[in-house]
């Protein structure tokens, strides 16, 4: 795998993860007006939720600039470089384009801001700039976490799209789907009209309570008859109705097969090499790991194995109890020093490795893809970044690959 030492401006970026998760617009709102409000006006599809907000971001911006529109998209995280958060028109902004815009968001501190800017509020703000100059017509958001207080709130939606909720984050957004709900439907106040992936039983009362308070219009969209061609398995299926959804709220002759040919990376994505095939999945709680098990278990392969591990904050027992439906051998891999403790998992099904760099490992991935196996790789952006950039011969900036978001 190629790493490669990062430039000034990228470790300075990286180092504002340092400041966590602070709640309060304040300082981005002032760091937005400070720069001349840019993109304001420009409507916006606000993704919120916590699973498929990636993979339905991504087929709201597919679907739109299929039908001409020119489309600015921001996501999070990135699996190889920061700059594949701001897309336009589908592509990623270069690190030179990064490091432009990240000097222009931090000239505006000092005195005109109550603080100072955190790594997502910086990068948000820096992708209303780079959509402003592009002339983008549309803006396709995701938020970072939450809902209520995340960054991406600075400037109203057109339309928010409500993807699955479920526990994640619970250490910000509270330890209940009821509290979790309410954070995320706390959007609600822009008074968009919101459209809404089906939903367990508490989550869907908090979004209608909500709904009422604030006068907004609720749908529950239905799944679409089959999956996007791009973005198998039968979760895409809710994410492609809200994505359609979405999109024809900015351009009503959007239509279902606009979605098809869509891409989005690590999202059930199947690779050749070394003799074998690796899938790659980004899935990092155990709502997340249950739909990538889904799928897997309607693909059996003879000889499949499970590469596994994840961050100190994540429900590790939760989502290893998810891919012990398989069967399969289960290889726990650490993805940073400040990972969940893998040991306390480990069974007669499975390895522990030290690190995707561990001598055992790596040679254990060989021979398991030259006897013509599959491996799934899954947990962590982390993880799967660091082996998906070796297998694809992709540039991994080596700074982390995470959202700044406190370890335990």
């Amino acid at each position: 795998m190629s790493q490669r030492t990062p430039p000034a401006w990228q470790s300075a970026l990286f180092a504002r993860r340092t400041l966590g998760m602070i709640r309060g617009l304040e300082a981005v709102r002032a760091a937005h007006a400070a720069l001349g409000r840019p993109a304001a006006g420009v409507p916006v599809v606000h993704v919120v939720g916590t699973n498929g907000k990636g993979s339905t971001s991504a087929m709201v911006a597919h679907a739109l600039r299929r039908r001409g529109h020119r489309v600015g998209l921001y996501t999070s995280p990135h699996l190889h470089r920061v700059g594949e958060r701001i897309r336009i028109d589908g592509a990623a902004l270069s690190d030179a384009a990064m490091q432009a815009l990240v000097d222009r968001v931090l000239a505006v501190e000092g005195p005109a801001l109550p603080r100072a800017l955190t790594f997502f509020e910086i990068l948000t703000v820096a992708a209303l700039l780079a959509f402003a100059e592009a002339g983008v017509e549309v803006m396709v958001l995701e938020t970072g976490l939450g809902g209520r207080l995340d960054a991406t709130g600075v400037v109203p939606a057109t339309v928010t799209l409500m993807t699955p909720i479920d526990l994640d984050h619970q250490a910000y957004l509270g330890d209940t789907i009821e509290a979790i709900a309410g954070e995320k439907a706390a959007v609600m106040r822009d008074g968009a009209p919101v459209f809404s992936a089906p939903q367990q039983p508490a989550a869907a009362a908090v979004l209608r309570a909500a709904a009422a308070e604030h006068g907004v219009a609720l749908r529950f969209v239905e799944p679409l008859a089959r999956a996007p061609a791009g973005l198998p398995g039968e979760h895409q299926r809710v994410n492609g109705a809200l994505a359609l959804a979405g999109a024809r709220v900015i351009d009503a002759t959007v239509a279902a097969s606009d979605l098809d040919g869509v891409r989005w990376p690590a999202r059930c994505e199947r690779v050749v090499s070394g003799g074998g095939t690796v899938v790659f999945d980004a899935g990092h709680n155990p709502h997340g790991i249950a739909a990538l098990v889904t799928w897997l278990e309607g693909q059996p392969h003879p000889r499949r194995a499970l590469v596994f591990g994840c961050l100190a904050d994540k429900d590790a027992p939760g989502m290893v109890a998810q891919l012990r439906r398989l069967g399969a051998p289960l290889w726990l891999v650490p993805p940073a020093p400040d990972a969940y403790d893998l040991g306390a998992l480990a069974g007669a099904d499975s390895r522990l490795f030290a690190d995707p760099d561990a001598p055992e490992f790596r040679a254990a991935w060989d021979a398991h893809l030259a006897a013509g196996g599959e491996i799934v790789v899954c947990g962590s952006h982390m993880l799967v970044g660091r082996l998906r950039g070796e297998v694809l011969g992709e540039a991994v900036d080596e700074v982390a690959l995470t959202d700044p978001l406190a370890r335990r």
